[in-house]
């Protein structure tokens, strides 16, 4: 598994949520018991029909982000007002 994640790490961002998204509806169509705990939780959220159809693509989409985010070479982050956070965190 973990040379899955490791090969799955090199791919752009843009594949593997592309990848996820197809996962996610997969894995909502063929299996009953996550497809029911999903709609039952989105309801319980008060989501409309359509905001939960977007969210199933995109659980998917979190799902394959994991071995990059946990594999991947690091991203760079650029801080833009480090000195409001740095007021924030004195308060």
């Amino acid at each position: 598994m973990i040379t899955l994640f490791k090969f799955m790490s090199y791919l752009p961002l843009w594949l593997l949520h592309a990848q996820g998204w197809v996962l996610g509806w997969l894995a909502f169509v063929f299996s009953g018991v996550y497809r029911r705990r999903f709609v039952s939780h989105a309801r319980l959220a008060g989501l409309s029909m359509s905001s939960w159809l977007a969210a199933v693509g995109e659980s998917g989409k979190l799902v394959l982000e994991l071995p990059r985010l946990w594999l991947g070479r690091p991203v760079s982050v650029f801080w833009d007002g480090a000195e409001h956070v740095d007021a924030a965190l004195a308060f």
